[in-house]
């Protein structure tokens, strides 16, 4: 077998090791299967953000609050999930263009610290990545939702107030959205009942 065949098997079968622990994860938390596939909004059961904290690419425990006052994208993904990685240059670019109004893109990667740390040297993040994975897991069912898949997406204020959980992949369309939501919330001409029925239509 040659050593590229070895590689797809060893790929595969870390997926499929991956894919089961997750459903196997999910299948003890309750709630339902949503009735239609692809991405959606999905609505959760908590309006502040938990605290949960989870090692950094280095290794070091870091709090989801340690970006105070920044308004967040907590971006759930593993390197095994391909709509995951294509949503991430759309996540760079957003961090480059926002980063300085205050908002703060925050990956947490359900996955091996080691593998997470090699796929991180080829792509560059310009924004922090934890990492975990029943942590992680665990970090993502803090949010309330009766069921997630990978990737997907929670969006904050600046106060830590939850506008919205999207479900997939991301597109331009849905950090334009969260974008048009957040300034409305600053400049008082959307309350936070209108920022989140946006979000989560």
């Amino acid at each position: 077998m040659s050593d590229m065949a070895r590689s797809a098997l060893l790929t595969l079968a870390l997926s499929a090791a991956a894919l089961l622990a997750y459903v196997g994860y999910r299948a003890v938390v309750p709630g339902n299967l949503p009735d239609g596939a692809g991405n959606t909004a999905a609505s959760v059961s908590v309006e502040t953000l938990p605290d949960f904290a989870l090692e950094d690419l280095t290794g070091e425990l870091r709090s989801i609050h340690g970006w105070e006052g920044n308004a967040l994208v907590i971006n759930f993904w593993a390197t095994w999930c391909a709509p995951c990685l294509r949503e991430i240059p759309l996540l760079k670019e957003f961090q480059d263009a926002n980063g300085s109004a205050g908002v703060q893109v925050v990956g947490i990667a359900v996955d091996h610290l080691e593998a997470v740390q090699a796929f991180a040297e080829d792509m560059g993040f310009n924004y922090p990545v934890l990492v975990g994975q029943l942590a992680a897991m665990e970090a993502a069912a803090e949010f309330g939702l009766e069921f997630f898949v990978l990737p997907f997406t929670v969006f904050t204020d600046h106060h830590k107030r939850i506008l919205g959980v999207h479900n997939g992949e991301l597109h331009a369309e849905h950090m334009d959205d969260f974008l048009l939501v957040l300034n409305a919330l600053e400049a008082g001409t959307m309350d936070i009942d209108a920022a989140r029925a946006r979000l989560n239509h």
